[in-house]
């Protein structure tokens, strides 16, 4: 945006709209980029890194949509069209996702440029409903015991340096139930054996909301990963360093931190090579999240109270854990004889 040239005589009669105006144009001068835009209009709202990263990615496709049309600008049409657009291509739960992105963009500019109204404020209902649909089903999959467990025999098969990392990365995710974001922070400083219950060791971290958070560790997880940095640095690991670490493309080529997409990357190459060995009869698509709904599901299956399991996973509600983490699915006709059994 230019700078704003506003008539004298209304900058007199309306001194405060007037001094709301100046303000939003100059935040919208000082956004050089998406980055900008998340830290202005997104942060401070509590929400992880990966719905950060999801919203952040529906403001870029609405903005290509609208050819950069001024946010300041924005109807609600504008939006019902791109929604007509995101249909053609994703599925109604993905199209969703993206429009809370921009509800929850538009809110932002609402909360720095008090007089500003949101296109989402002067929505008629039917297009709120027509926008909020979902599919009934919402459930996601995730992985069943026999699943996993000859999902882990075979990455534990491998054991160059690539199937180390791959397989501890998996194990350390299903048997944990962390979130990527909160996997990719840790040192191992920050695992510690439980002081009030011995034998248990817990990982510290700021979890969902920028809050500090645990979560507790099976020690054969935490073995896993010291494999793969002990066959990856050939020491022990120090304290200040990360638990997982990029593999290195060429000789010599200095450790780097691990980061989301290639963490997103590996865990795709995992669920290829899972695919090619004839493990999986269904189609599942492979993500960090996958291995948290696993872990959620497989504590289920085993007994694991509902309460306990939400404490675990550290969920808000436990309509959330069940709607979309737990997958119960099985078939009927085994308990069908059982019942008819004579």
């Amino acid at each position: 945006m230019n700078d704003l040239i506003i008539p004298s005589k209304f900058a007199e009669s309306f001194p405060t709209i007037t001094e709301g105006l100046k303000k939003a144009v100059n935040i919208f001068n000082s956004i050089k980029s998406f980055e900008d835009i998340e830290n202005v209009f997104l942060k401070g709202a509590g929400l992880s890194q990966e719905t950060y990263r999801s919203y952040l990615q529906a403001i870029k496709q609405f903005y290509e949509y609208t050819n950069g049309l001024n946010p300041l600008q924005v109807k609600p049409r504008h939006i019902e069209a791109f929604y007509d657009d995101l249909v053609k291509k994703v599925d109604r739960n993905t199209a969703c996702l993206r429009i809370q992105g921009l509800k929850r963009f538009f809110k932002g500019i609402r909360n720095v440029i008090p007089f500003y109204t949101s296109p989402f404020e002067i929505m008629d209902e039917k297009l709120k409903k027509k926008l909020s649909r979902k599919k009934k089903d919402r459930t996601k999959k995730a992985l069943n015991i026999r699943e996993t467990k000859e999902i882990f025999k075979l990455l534990k098969s491998d054991k160059t340096l690539k199937g180390k990392f791959d397989y501890a990365i998996a194990y350390f995710l299903v048997n944990s139930g962390l979130r990527a974001f909160e996997l990719l922070q840790l040192r191992w400083k920050d695992i510690e054996e439980s002081e009030e219950s011995e034998g248990f060791i817990y990982a510290y971290f700021t979890g969902k909301g920028n809050k500090p958070d645990k979560q507790e560790i099976p020690p054969e997880a935490l073995k896993a990963v010291k494999d793969y940095f002990k066959s990856y640095f050939k020491r022990d690991p120090k304290p200040d360093e990360y638990l997982f670490y990029t593999l290195p493309r060429y000789p010599g080529e200095p450790p780097r931190r691990l980061e989301y997409q290639t963490l997103y990357n590996h865990i795709r190459w995992i669920g290829e090579k899972v695919k090619e060995a004839g493990i999986l009869k269904r189609d599942i698509q492979f993500t960090p999240h996958l291995f948290r709904r696993t872990y959620a599901s497989l504590l289920y299956k085993k007994g694991m109270k509902l309460k306990a399991i939400q404490e675990k996973t550290r969920h808000a509600s436990i309509e959330t854990l069940v709607n979309h983490y737990i997958d119960d699915s099985e078939p009927a006709t085994p308990y069908l004889k059982a019942v008819f059994a004579i």
